[in-house]
């Protein structure tokens, strides 16, 4: 069991040892990590969604870690506006985003996540990319639970969850921008149940992710380490 890693490149060539399945994007080069690590912040203040300014936004490194790491048919679950991470960032054509908001792009939702429409033993890898949270806190353990059992014998639960303070300061800070803009940023589109979280505590995810018939791995640590990539087997 290892715990998280540095930042940067370190992180890269920690993950490049694994099986790429990349299809559309390609892995930043050791310079533009670089780059988008001296300036993490100003990426974190103006840059949360689209690449911009020669920088890399911070949904798009979070996409590039998970796929490094992911194999075979994916379930992208909670995929969010677009479903981009399974258009973009795999290369299993049965790949499947699945969201209980129907966003612009989603093609597939489903309210009940705790009962996924899916057999046992159907995806290689399930994702939870910066989601952990918004999962209601009385519906966890059921969710996690369906998400242990759709994955087949040695694949990999993938989840991706900030760190608390900065996390919440983060969503505030968004939903505050993006009204200046006349936008609405995604939890304000969905909206946000009474028992929901900006952030799943990392307590919380090691007791999900150590449950039988999971296993944890490792955590890698990214955006100077305020945010964390969490790697889970089935046994």
């Amino acid at each position: 069991m290892n715990g998280g890693a540095g930042i940067g490149s370190e992180n890269l060539n920690e993950l490049a040892s694994y099986p790429e399945e990349l299809r559309v994007k390609s892995p930043r080069s050791i310079g533009q990590v670089a780059v988008d690590t001296v300036f993490f912040p100003v990426r974190a203040l103006f840059i949360p969604e689209e690449n911009g300014f020669g920088l890399t936004s911070l949904r798009e490194e979070r996409f590039e870690m998970v796929a490094r790491l992911s194999k075979g048919k994916v379930l992208d679950l909670g995929c969010g506006p677009g479903n981009l991470f399974i258009k973009e960032w795999t290369s299993d054509p049965e790949s499947v985003g699945l969201d209980v908001f129907a966003y612009d792009g989603v093609e597939r939702t489903h309210r009940d996540m705790t009962s996924l429409p899916f057999p046992d033993n159907s995806f290689d890898t399930v994702t939870l990319i910066a989601v952990g949270g918004h999962i209601p806190q009385r519906v966890r353990v059921p969710e996690f639970r369906e998400a242990a059992r759709v994955l087949r014998p040695g694949g990999v639960l993938l989840m991706t969850e900030g760190e608390p303070v900065t996390q919440t300061l983060d969503h505030l800070w968004r939903r505050y921008s993006f009204a200046l803009l006349g936008k609405k940023d995604m939890d304000t589109e969905r909206g946000m149940e009474e028992d929901e979280q900006y952030c799943m505590p990392r307590q919380e995810i090691m007791q999900y992710l150590n449950t039988p018939p999971l296993r944890f791995v490792k955590s890698v640590g990214f955006m100077w380490r305020l945010n964390n990539l969490y790697v889970a087997e089935k046994l």
